[in-house]
């Protein structure tokens, strides 16, 4: 959502906040995405797609008295999804990441990163 949200405030750059709005983004975001990877199989939620979807809940301060929800989803740009499903399989609920340790993730993370500054 962070680069939904940035798409979105660079267009606003250029462009009139009625003449690109949040709809637009996430149309780039989604069903515009799909279209440059000429991917017909993802982009929107319809039968015979992946299903590939993010839920937020809008339960911070900064999104308290939004009139449209996605407007303030875009707005205001969430940093966590609270369930992501790729491809029909949940791989996040409840903030949590279903794929395994999440400390031994980071902790790879941390050893790859390190590996990687001692080699450049």
């Amino acid at each position: 959502m962070q680069e939904v949200r940035q798409a979105l405030l660079i267009q606003r750059l250029r462009y009139q906040a009625d003449e690109f709005t949040h709809l637009d983004a996430l149309y780039l975001a989604t069903k515009g995405s799909a279209q440059v990877l000429r991917r017909d199989d993802i982009g929107e939620l319809a039968p015979g797609k992946r299903a590939d979807i993010a839920l937020f809940t809008l339960d911070e301060p900064r999104f308290s008295g939004a009139h449209d929800a996605l407007a303030a989803l875009v707005l205001c740009g969430a940093s966590q999804a609270d369930a992501v499903m790729i491809n029909g399989d949940w791989k996040v609920r409840n903030k949590q990441w279903l794929g395994g340790d999440i400390q031994q993730l980071m902790a790879n993370h941390r050893q790859a990163a390190s590996q990687l500054l001692t080699t450049v």
